[in-house]
């Protein structure tokens, strides 16, 4: 989200760059139980469980699973750091007048290309989420499998689908100044995120177990967790599309960041 904000608010790119290294820790800040003098049976404990992916999947991370894959695990996050450095520093060249919306075209793609950085968060985030409940089997059996791997490709599938049905959604909001304000678009995200439960959760779900005959849930089918992680997927992807798509604009200032 550093370099979103850094080109909507035209951020300082010599401070800015420090969110970088500082997020880098965020991720490793749970390993201090390492070195910690006290509390090194609590913090371990912290580490060990669910709620450490709110520290960049850092529970996930420590799977056995993926831990096989170590080498790999260096390799990617190697290219993940230099691309998320060059594009900070890379959308510091490009002209004011390459994020103006002049035609309808224009609006087309501006729109477009904020969908998919917004859905990218916002997935990242509901997975997040997911995790946290250790709910990736869970989702997987959408699919009829049992497997946390599928659950996390699931996850990924439905939150590129909810990204364009959002992106829409968002887009038609009247106002550019409303579409472009982050907390209104949070609002409208987090409604969309219910909307999505009621529908998907509270019906289609048990409506899907009694045409397979796998079950027999009542409608609605209440499933609190499910309601978390969709609200959270809204408002994350709400949040960062009034931010991008505040970049594409025609005729007006950049808003302030007080905006927010």
């Amino acid at each position: 989200m550093v370099t979103p904000i850094a080109v909507r608010y035209e951020t300082d790119r010599d401070h800015a760059i420090w969110l970088i290294p500082i997020g880098g820790l965020w991720g490793l800040v749970l390993d201090v139980h390492h070195v910690a003098p006290v509390f090194e049976r609590e913090l371990y404990a912290i580490h060990n469980s669910p709620w450490a992916d709110l520290f960049a999947f850092h529970y996930t991370l420590d799977r056995q699973a993926v831990r096989t894959f170590s080498l790999e695990r260096i390799f990617v996050s190697i290219v993940l750091f230099i691309g998320a450095v060059a594009i900070f520093w890379g959308t510091r060249r490009l002209r004011p007048g390459a994020y103006q919306i002049r035609t309808g075209l224009d609006r087309v793609i501006g729109a477009g290309v904020t969908t998919v950085i917004a859905a990218s968060y916002a997935t990242v985030a509901m997975g997040v989420a997911v995790s946290v409940q250790e709910g990736f089997r869970s989702v997987s059996t959408i699919v009829g499998n049992d497997s946390t791997l599928v659950g996390g490709i699931v996850v990924g599938a439905i939150g590129i689908g909810l990204g364009l049905l959002c992106g829409l959604g968002l887009e038609g909001i009247p106002g550019d100044k409303r579409r472009t304000r982050p907390s209104v678009t949070a609002l409208g995200g987090g409604a969309f995120g219910v909307m999505v439960w009621l529908g998907g959760v509270g019906i289609g779900v048990p409506l899907r177990d009694r045409f397979l005959s796998e079950g027999n849930l009542s409608i609605p089918f209440i499933h609190w967790g499910g309601l978390v992680a969709l609200v959270v997927y809204g408002a994350t992807f709400g949040v960062a599309y009034g931010i991008v798509r505040g970049v594409f604009q025609l005729g007006e200032p950049r808003q302030p960041l007080k905006e927010l």
